[in-house]
């Protein structure tokens, strides 16, 4: 059935403050991630949906599709939806949920709900056949979890032929509900949202596909509660079946009946796997006898993404899981499991998949251009360190070449660079820096520094005490009293230099940067100044006292001749006053 989904986007970052973390590079395992001015875009034509990358992502960027409004919108306009509950649902929530967890999703307005063990019983049963078909002639590469089957598909092209041509549990499941069910849409209720992938391919049999977490969400919204299920010890009595196993690491090789020869191989974990399929790509006869059950989840689908977000105990759940499935710990292929209740083909057919951006091989000259922009020009200057979230400093190079990332992206190199220029230019500041730990030892300081006070360059300045160099008054009362920024002038007399100094308190690295210029001719200058005035005032002083003198002296003078003229005048006075009285006889 082909799907309505074939360009919609399944997984992708939020915009966010992504900045040299690259975390998700580092640990997404087939480097399906771009990085474009600091912000992380998943590549979807090449990844495998196993969501790492939304697991440790810092910024909780994930962004996934949430299929939960189309479905309620069907729902609302009369449509019926069942549910297909992956077995790891008993892990979630109780080894007897199911009666609970079908009377809860019916309160969310869907028809019913069933256990896809009973395709995981259709799987198995298949994955005998085609053991038995093969003969151990030919490998067999398990085919359930998708995030698997895609890594074989874009990663290992060459190994797709042994694919086992089944469909997953969740498919196989889907299609033998339309069958019993043909109005009815299909939801898939799944510990991960790599099933989102399968309903791209041409075999696909399912409408929905939400997370266990997606459904508690849902359930939480809505105010339903699943009723807690039975605590009673498992019995003959109880609804066990073996294939619900499926769930945990290895669980189709314990629910599957052996066949003689065969060697039945599980293992789980991504990293595990590819080690797996690169060996096995090496040399496929040599395995020709090997069923390959391989999950990319640590424990199996129980560990899958959606519980592990969820924090959901790991011990507690393969409790649950294996009281689900076994009678008293014990695999019984006859009785505890379901029987053969439909003809429904679970057969798969896999397209040829090609990239849509093949990286092309970068030429070694390429790839030493690239390496030298990350000043990395000789083998020893390559740390493969990892910070930049790839293996090694040339796989990243080919990866800048691809368009994937970015020289910035070399933390090492970025660091180094911009310590690099911050030191030259602190160097050829004209300022004098000091920088003073709390202990009161120099542990930097620049050229100008050096100069200042070791201009002999003989001394080692760097952890000396800095008493040993300036007073260290200031610094000792902004530690004390925890300041922020302090001013002071020095004096430092073996120099005969006067300092002016701004001092601030670096309290997270617990670091005094002390900045300093110097004012020694600004201080002679004021001397000079202060000098001139104080010569200017005593000259001034001088000039006031002779001129005061001199005014006393005039004075004097001034005195003694009106003195005579009022002698004079009054003599005038009375010989007029006497010429006058002789006429008048």
């Amino acid at each position: 059935m082909p799907s309505v989904y074939a360009d919609t986007s399944f997984l992708q970052f939020k915009k966010v403050h992504c900045r040299n973390c690259y975390k998700c590079v580092r640990n997404c395992p087939v480097k399906a991630i771009r990085v474009i001015n600091h912000q992380a875009q998943i590549l979807e034509d090449q990844c495998i949906l196993c969501e790492k990358c939304t697991l440790v992502c810092p910024q909780n960027a994930k962004e996934e599709l949430n299929m939960i409004p189309r479905v309620y919108d069907f729902i609302r306009n009369g449509g019926q939806v069942i549910a297909s509950l992956h077995p790891a649902y008993v892990a979630e929530f109780g080894t007897d949920s199911l009666p609970a967890l079908t009377e809860a999703l019916k309160k969310l307005g869907l028809s019913d709900a069933f256990d896809a063990a009973a395709g995981a019983y259709l799987v198995k049963t298949a994955y005998e056949d085609l053991v038995e078909e093969r003969a151990q002639e030919t490998p067999t590469i398990s085919s359930n979890c998708p995030v698997i089957v895609q890594l074989v598909q874009k990663r290992y092209p060459d190994l797709v032929p042994y694919l086992a041509p089944v469909l997953s549990v969740m498919q196989a499941h889907a299609r033998y509900l339309k069958e019993q069910y043909p109005d009815a849409r299909i939801l898939s209720v799944s510990p991960c949202i790599s099933g989102l992938a399968q309903m791209r391919e041409a075999d696909n049999y399912v409408d929905y596909v939400i997370t266990f977490s997606e459904l508690q969400e849902w359930l939480t919204a809505v105010q339903v509660q699943v009723a807690a299920p039975s605590s009673a010890p498992p019995d003959a009595d109880r609804d066990i079946r073996l294939s619900r196993i499926m769930a945990m690491s290895g669980g189709f090789t314990m629910a599957m009946h052996p066949s003689v020869h065969q060697r039945y191989l599980p293992a789980c974990g991504i990293d595990s796997c590819k080690q797996i399929l690169n060996e096995f790509m090496a040399d496929p006869d040599s395995y020709s006898n090997c069923f390959l059950e391989l999950n990319a989840c640590p424990n199996g689908c129980i560990g899958g993404p959606s519980f592990r977000r969820t924090k959901t105990g790991l011990l507690h759940g393969l409790i649950r899981l294996q009281n689900a499935s076994l009678y008293k710990g014990i695999s019984n292929y006859k009785r505890d499991d379901f029987s053969a209740q439909s003809l429904t083909d679970v057969s798969r057919h896999y397209d040829t998949f090609v990239l849509r951006q093949q990286e092309a091989e970068a030429s070694e000259e390429d790839i030493k251009k690239v390496l030298a922009q990350m000043g990395k020009f000789t083998p020893e200057d390559e740390l493969n360190c990892g910070a930049c979230g790839y293996n090694t400093c040339r796989e990243k190079a080919r990866a800048v070449l691809a368009g994937k990332a970015e020289i910035s992206m070399c933390v090492p190199f970025m660091r180094e660079r911009q310590e690099s220029y911050s030191n030259k230019i602190i160097n050829v500041m004209p300022g004098i820096l000091v920088t003073v730990d709390y202990q009161l030892k120099v542990i930097h300081m620049n050229q100008a520094a050096k100069d200042l006070f070791d201009p002999l360059h003989k001394r080692t300045l760097i952890g000396e005490t800095v008493s040993d160099l300036m007073d260290d008054y200031t610094l000792i009362n902004m530690i004390s009293f925890d300041k922020n920024m302090s001013h002071d002038q020095i004096y430092l007399e073996d120099r005969d230099i006067y300092l002016e100094r701004t001092l601030a308190n670096d309290r997270k690295n617990q670091l005094i940067l002390c900045v300093m210029k110097d004012i020694t001719r600004e201080i002679e200058e004021k001397q000079r100044i202060r000098k001139a005035q104080n010569n200017a005032a005593a000259m001034a002083d001088k000039l006031a006292s002779e001129q005061l003198k001199l005014v006393h002296q005039i004075a004097s003078l001034l005195g003694e001749t009106a003195a005579d003229t009022k002698v004079a005048v009054e003599q005038l006075k009375r010989t007029i006053l006497r010429e006058d009285e002789d006429r008048d006889e």
